[in-house]
């Protein structure tokens, strides 16, 4: 199956925001492009609707625009704003699938349950691959979008976090 590494929605949202994501920007597209790709694998997809690829260009990037670790809001907040400028009317499923994806129990919505199962394989680097995926998917995607220093720097972002709010270490995972 082929790697998608290109989508003009995700590519537009990147183009905007990347000054503000800064020297992460490489490491975040190879991330939500990982992401992407796994869930369209579990769904069966080859190419993304606009609403898959616009949740996945923003379901972390508040981290940078709201400078918070605490990043859900800001970043459904964006999909909600963004959405119309990309013809996209199902506003309801983008933001599921942004505020749900790190939810701890399975979501009703497929699209919403597979982000959030792409979305895992690829924070865990590939140790959920048994969610659906084959060992070979993950090595095919990480081939063609090598994980760069994204892990290493959500360790970084959480453990600053976790030091001014040692009671909410993780306000990202929802129930």
């Amino acid at each position: 199956m082929t790697v998608l590494v290109k989508d003009p929605i995700v590519d537009a949202v990147l183009d905007r925001y990347g000054a503000v994501v800064g020297d992460s920007l490489t490491d975040y597209r190879n991330h939500l492009y990982r992401g992407m790709n796994y869930q369209l694998r579990l769904l069966g997809m080859t190419e993304a609707p606009p609403e898959i690829a616009l949740a996945w260009a923003v379901h972390d990037i508040g981290i940078w625009t709201a400078g918070t670790w605490d990043y859900l809001d800001p970043s459904v907040a964006l999909a909600e704003q963004l959405a119309p400028e990309f013809g996209i009317t199902d506003v309801d499923r983008v933001t599921a699938m942004v505020a749900d994806h790190h939810k701890l129990r399975s979501a009703d919505d497929l699209w919403v349950e597979m982000f959030r199962l792409g979305d895992r394989v690829d924070a865990f680097r590939g140790l959920y691959a048994w969610s659906g995926l084959e060992r070979s998917d993950v090595r095919e995607v990480v081939k063609a979008l090598p994980y760069g220093g994204f892990h290493g720097f959500l360790l970084r972002t959480a453990g600053k976090w976790t030091l001014k709010h040692p009671l909410r270490p993780m306000p990202m995972l929802r129930w």
